[in-house]
């Protein structure tokens, strides 16, 4: 596979030399080596799967679903096995992933609803504030959940351009924004991933000349599942596979447009998702799910292509965690990382590369405002669960949890009497961790909206009269 895209890519800077020559359109030459010598920048594309588990991805194992687009970006560039999100619910993985920071740094640790006056403050630094700086272009299409007041929009965290929703779509008014227009409402769901996908393939066309930042953050799999009719039943999984497999082809229309414009080899695509699946999908043969403090909670697909750079079928098992994204991409793009601030991620490019070691010493397993878990290269210490409706403080009876992801990655049996070194260990990071973080926990919104009074919905100056 290596050989044949060499040989296309010998090809294609014959075919460009020619359209210079004859002074055509010079916009495939964005992947070519600059004037000053040096390698181009690449374009940047991150796909946010909602509620998707690690084992929804035929890649890892999916037999009731097939994902031939997600995979190849997996075949042809990287898959992280053991890559996290930082929460186990929509926002504040969103946080941590745009941040490069745990959630409660930015005080995004509590779901945003639809009556919240909450969001990301403005002066937070998102990837697309820190990559506009460095002279990418930046667009985000999808799901958004970060506030939906002026100050928390899109287009005030650093993104030029937005398509998409405000929140999830089991929330209401479900409405589709340009900007900060309303062009549908309430959104025809089953037309929502095609949509989508116009306005990813539109982005990366109208900004295939000059290094750009795409952030698309798909509303499924989260429920209520939507497809065009004529998508349904074509998996063996149900609707949820429905959907899934819809969403998949999507992401073969944004592969073969990078292709069309002649920049798929300089450009890093990463799938991912954020957080464990909730009510169907699979986390593979890892406990729990979305909301839980289990591996499958966390745990989620990681894969990444980029031709240029990073060998096909390179795979690595280090852990890491979707806050190790601004660093990285900050690293890839010669971006400045912000240095006023605390960013929790590290650099993960060497993992991308096949590297087996972490830069993480020790990753934490917030859920709101607590510190559920922590796990280093092998070990997990789990600190709460529920039971039915109860939220169980294991670490406050005596009983941490302490799982060995060597011996036991489906966490069913407890360590702790038999590794108590590696359990105190983990204990005294996490309340390293509770004491830097003292002073940022606060009282979440009601889930209810209230009765009366108060905004539901998007609150935004159009400039309209």
């Amino acid at each position: 596979m290596r050989e044949v895209d060499y040989k296309n890519r010998g090809v294609l800077r014959l075919a460009l030399a020619l359209v210079v020559l004859c002074g055509l359109s010079q916009r495939a030459l964005a992947g070519e080596v600059r004037e000053d010598g040096t390698a181009p920048r690449p374009n940047i594309i991150v796909i946010l799967a909602d509620d998707m588990g690690w084992g929804d991805v035929s890649l890892n194992g999916a037999n009731l679903l097939q994902t031939p687009n997600i995979d190849r970006i997996g075949r042809e560039g990287v898959r992280l096995d053991h890559f996290y999100a930082a929460a186990n619910v929509c926002t504040p993985s969103r946080a941590s992933l745009l941040t490069g920071r745990y959630a409660i740094r930015s005080g995004m640790q509590f779901v945003i609803r639809p009556h919240s006056t909450d969001g990301m403050p403005a002066d937070e630094i998102t990837l697309a504030d820190m990559l506009k700086s460095a002279g990418y272009a930046t667009g985000m299409v999808g799901k958004w959940h970060l506030g939906h007041r002026d100050d928390f929009w899109p287009t005030n965290q650093g993104f030029d351009e937005f398509f998409g929703v405000p929140y999830s779509n089991d929330m209401k008014p479900f409405d589709l924004y340009e900007q900060k227009t309303v062009i549908q409402s309430p959104v025809d769901q089953s037309a929502l991933t095609d949509r989508y996908t116009e306005a990813t393939t539109s982005f990366i066309r109208r900004h295939a000349d000059k290094p750009f930042f795409l952030y698309f953050a798909q509303t499924f799999p989260h429920i209520p599942l939507h497809v065009p009719t004529d998508k349904q039943g074509q998996s063996r999984a149900g609707m949820y596979g429905d959907v899934i497999q819809h969403l998949d082809s999507g992401i073969g229309a944004i592969l073969r447009t990078l292709e069309d414009e002649g920049i798929a080899d300089n450009t890093l695509i990463i799938f991912t998702s954020d957080n464990g699946p909730w009510f169907e999908g699979d986390a593979g043969d890892f406990r729990g799910r979305k909301g839980g403090t289990h591996e499958g909670s966390y745990l989620v697909p990681f894969l990444a292509r980029w031709p240029e750079k990073i060998p096909a079928g390179t795979t690595s098992s280090a852990m890491s965690m979707n806050i190790d994204l601004l660093p990285t991409l900050a690293h890839v793009a010669g971006a400045q990382v912000p240095e006023d601030r605390t960013i929790d991620g590290r650099d993960i490019t060497p993992l991308l590369m096949g590297g087996e070691q972490s830069p993480h010493d020790v990753l934490f397993f917030f859920n709101e405002n607590d510190v559920v878990g922590a796990r280093d290269a092998r070990f997990r210490l789990v600190l709460h669960d529920y039971y039915r409706k109860y939220y169980v403080p294991f670490e406050y009876f005596g009983a941490k949890m302490l799982f060995d992801l060597q011996r036991d990655p489906e966490e069913r049996f407890n360590y702790s009497h038999s590794e108590p070194e590696a359990a105190e260990r983990l204990m005294q990071a996490v309340q390293a961790m509770r004491a830097d973080i003292a002073d940022l926990v606060k009282k979440p919104e009601s889930v209810q909206a209230p009765k009366e009074g108060g905004k539901v919905g998007p609150d935004l100056d159009t400039g309209a009269p």
